[in-house]
């Protein structure tokens, strides 16, 4: 579990920078000037939506998601079921984790931040 955590922290880094990047953008374009209001705005909503996301796919059926079904697949019903099941929990958690770390370590930049400056 600590391991796919660990691999996920880049991910999530990632996600903070392209949104603080395109925020700044965003910021320049509507003020002019550099304010930075929606630099940490933007990251967490980014990360709500994440986190809805991942909540969603827990919940829809796996039959609603698998396409290109084989008419003459040799496994059963319940195990297609199963591995697709499984997949699709294992992408939801990898998303809910992203959209977690992605608050946190917004959180913690911003707090970091208001100590230095």
């Amino acid at each position: 579990m600590m391991k796919k955590l660990l691999k996920l922290i880049p991910v999530s880094l990632l996600f903070i920078a392209v949104v603080a990047i395109l925020s700044t953008g965003y910021d320049f374009i509507v003020n002019g000037t550099f304010t930075g209001r929606y630099l940490f705005h933007a990251n967490f909503f980014i990360g709500v939506v994440l986190i809805a996301i991942g909540c969603l796919l827990m919940f829809i059926p796996s039959a609603m998601l698998s396409r290109g079904d084989k008419l003459f697949d040799k496994s059963t019903f319940v195990e297609r079921s199963f591995d697709a099941r499984q997949k699709r929990q294992t992408i939801a958690m990898a998303i809910l984790t992203i959209g977690i770390l992605n608050i946190v370590l917004t959180g913690l930049i911003q707090i970091l931040l208001s100590i230095i400056i």
